[in-house]
């Protein structure tokens, strides 16, 4: 009778490692080959788990650490083999757990994943990812020819355009708020930009600026000095004017519910009170803003 050496590692991490490489490569379930490859392993391993338990232990095995292959087109021996953290171990790319991989899958997400929040602005309304983008080498070799750093976030160039090399472009925050298709242009001077472009050139903070234009002020007056009060944003309070903004503040109101108030047609005091509180009879509108 023959009897089997048994190596008493069968428990142990590093054989569980050595088991799932022979797998790969010669498991009998050919879907659970590695990638269809006829992969192999060298004859010191192939049959001998104890050699290769030895050799990872001297080489850093670590819970959490993955066997890899330097040379992905050689097989499993130990001068092409390293241990490695998951995040450095992707097949293809090594990118998996970078910036870059996660805004190309999040771009596909967008337009691919009616789950996702925001899928009604883009695959929902018909944006797509070129063909040639479906792979993830082909995108980082275009973002990197194209100015990628990390401090800038993919943009369509033609916000109803898809995703493909032509139509987009690597851009700032700022960029990003001009190009929206939300965006509110605003005309001075007979020359129209959004309303960030307009604090940016101004140097007046953007909440001010659509402030200004939520009351009405004047064209010519959008982007006075700081400190200018318009006529349109006075308003007349038993006798009392005050900003909105100085109304508010006193009240212990925000801002949004004092105008809010007063686009509905409330007037007076009933501006200023806490809580809730109705549209008043038309008869009783007898105070406005200034002319």
């Amino acid at each position: 009778m023959v009897f089997v050496k048994k190596h008493g590692l069968s428990k142990t991490k590093e054989y569980k490692v050595w088991k799932t490489m022979r797998l790969k490569c010669y498991g009998s379930n050919l879907e659970n080959r590695y990638k269809g490859l006829n992969l192999w392993i060298c004859d010191e391993w192939r049959e001998d788990p104890e050699a290769f338990v030895s050799w990872a232990k001297q080489n850093g095995y670590q819970k959490g650490l993955e066997l890899v292959r330097k040379d992905k087109n050689d097989g499993f021996y130990p001068e092409n083999c390293v241990f490695l953290e998951k995040k450095e171990t992707c097949k293809t790319h090594g990118m998996r757990w970078s910036r870059l991989y996660n805004i190309w899958t999040q771009m596909h997400q967008r337009c691919t994943n009616p789950n996702l929040e925001h899928f009604d602005r883009y695959g929902g309304r018909g944006i797509t990812v070129c063909d040639e983008w479906s792979k993830f080498e082909a995108f980082k070799e275009w973002s990197m020819s194209n100015g990628y750093k990390d401090d800038l976030s993919i943009d369509r160039i033609d916000v109803n355009g898809n995703y493909e090399p032509i139509n987009c472009r690597w851009s700032t925050e700022t960029e990003q708020q001009r190009n929206k298709r939300t965006n509110r242009f605003i005309k001075i001077n007979g020359e129209s930009k959004t309303v960030a472009e307009w604090a940016e050139i101004s140097g007046m903070p953007y909440k001010r600026l659509q402030r200004r234009i939520d009351t009405g002020c004047e064209e010519e007056n959008l982007l006075s000095p700081i400190g200018y009060q318009h006529q349109e944003n006075l308003l007349e309070i038993e006798g009392v004017r005050k900003t909105i903004n100085a109304w508010a503040k006193e009240a212990g109101l925000p801002f949004s519910t004092i105008k809010r108030r007063y686009d509905k047609g409330i007037r007076g005091m009933d501006l200023l009170k806490k809580g809730r509180v109705q549209k008043i009879d038309e008869y009783q509108l007898t105070l406005d803003f200034l002319d």
